[in-house]
């Protein structure tokens, strides 16, 4: 008999046949495949191989009519029964503490909140809501040139995945812990951009490297501030397993989750940072940086990049919003090194936001982390196609030809 996934509509498997290439024998039906198996196409899992011959035309229309359904609402809709009770996946998401993921949670996990009563959440949501675009449409047409190139690898966008980890203890256990990685990993890969994938105190060294070890997948390792000689072994596996660049949240030392579970998390020195750097052919970047000295310590490590972040406010409650401070870092180091940014980045309009204060990049996570438990690698591509568009529209309503175009000119506060 011959299936084919319902999610791309490309994939065709045939029984008798079997998949060399994918290592499943003859007369293996989809229902016998691994359970990591994964569609080569748009990487649904086996559920998705429905039979194409002999097949009930009542049930061809269900299908038909369950597949018009699978737009980012309708995945949106599933992330919010399985997240039930920690996020109420609101059509706006802006750490407000009337959000039912807001407020004191007294040593309980924080789901996908924010620290404390939520107020740095909050700040970076406030920090980009103060700007306003200036309309700029007297211009010859020219198509938004949006394409960039990091850690030597060309995107479509300067938009990557965040690395989001902690499915057992802050999104209800609603899968697994590597095939959410793999999800959010394969979703990037599959629109055209990177997958970060971050480290979670549920598994003993990092869940990305088992997924990256096994062939096809691709993206972005990013550790907790461990103990130094951890971390120099764990950057090591990295490499081993082809890890595009590697990274460590350095505002982990502050993980309340990690905290909650006896692992030690530790601040990182100047030195040690160096030591990270040195010790791999990889890229390095550390996470984090919130002011100007830590840019400086960044920068001098020989780190090819740093991200402007705060952990989106989940580490510290009552800090700064990251459009508060991005504008003087990349002033002062962004022609010494790649400047990344996010906090509540969910909209292209975001995304034009952060770049106009100063990014190169930009990474997006709790929506991404809402499509990988909603609709896998698929859902991801939605959510990130839909971002392309609002950015292709931003950039035109605002004069921008080109990412160079896209600076602090555009914006009014």
């Amino acid at each position: 008999m011959k299936y084919k996934c319902n999610i791309c509509n490309i994939y065709t498997y045939d029984s008798q046949i079997g998949d060399e290439k994918l290592n499943i024998k003859p007369e293996t039906n989809p229902a016998d495949f691994p359970d990591d198996w994964r569609c080569p196409i748009c990487h649904a899992d086996k559920t998705h191989q429905l039979p194409i011959n002999g097949v009930a035309s009542s049930i061809t229309e269900e299908l038909s009519k369950e597949k018009e359904k699978k737009d980012i609402t309708y995945f949106r809709d599933r992330s919010r029964e399985k997240l039930a009770g920690i996020c109420a996946v609101n059509k706006v998401c802006d750490g407000n503490p009337d959000r039912l993921c807001q407020g004191q949670k007294y040593g309980r996990a924080i789901g996908l909140g924010g620290a404390g009563q939520g107020k740095t959440f909050d700040a970076n949501f406030r920090s980009l809501e103060k700007y306003r675009f200036k309309t700029k449409v007297v211009k010859t047409h020219h198509e938004p040139e949006m394409q960039a190139e990091i850690f030597s690898q060309k995107i479509k966008m300067p938009v990557l995945v965040s690395s989001i980890s902690g499915v057992k203890i802050s999104m209800n256990d609603t899968t697994s812990e590597l095939d959410f990685q793999r999800e959010m990993m394969a979703g990037a890969k599959l629109f055209g951009t990177i997958g970060m994938s971050g480290n979670t105190v549920d598994h003993p060294n990092h869940p990305g490297l088992d997924v990256l070890q096994k062939k096809g997948a691709e993206g972005i390792i990013v550790f907790k501030p461990q103990e130094q000689i951890k971390l120099l072994e764990l950057f090591q596996k990295a490499e081993e397993v082809g890890a595009i660049a590697i990274g460590v949240d350095l505002d982990g030392c502050g993980s309340m989750n990690w905290a909650l579970r006896g692992k030690p998390v530790f601040r990182k020195s100047s030195q040690k940072l160096t030591e990270l750097v040195q010790s791999t052919s990889k890229p390095v970047f550390f996470k984090g940086i919130m002011n100007l000295e830590d840019a400086e310590a960044v920068a001098r490590s020989g780190a090819v990049a740093m991200v402007v972040s705060n952990h989106g406010g989940r580490v510290l409650d009552y800090g700064q919003g990251v459009g508060e401070v991005l504008p003087e870092i990349s002033k002062r180091f962004r022609d010494q090194i790649t400047i990344i940014a996010d906090g509540a980045v969910r909209t292209g309009f975001d995304v034009l936001k952060v770049l106009a204060l100063g990014a190169d990049f930009v990474s997006i996570g709790r929506p991404m982390a809402r499509m990988a438990l909603g609709g896998g690698a698929v859902a991801i591509d939605q959510y990130l196609q839909y971002v392309q568009k609002e950015l292709r529209g931003a950039m035109l309503m605002t004069g921008c030809d080109n990412l160079k175009e896209v600076t602090h000119k555009i914006l009014v506060s």
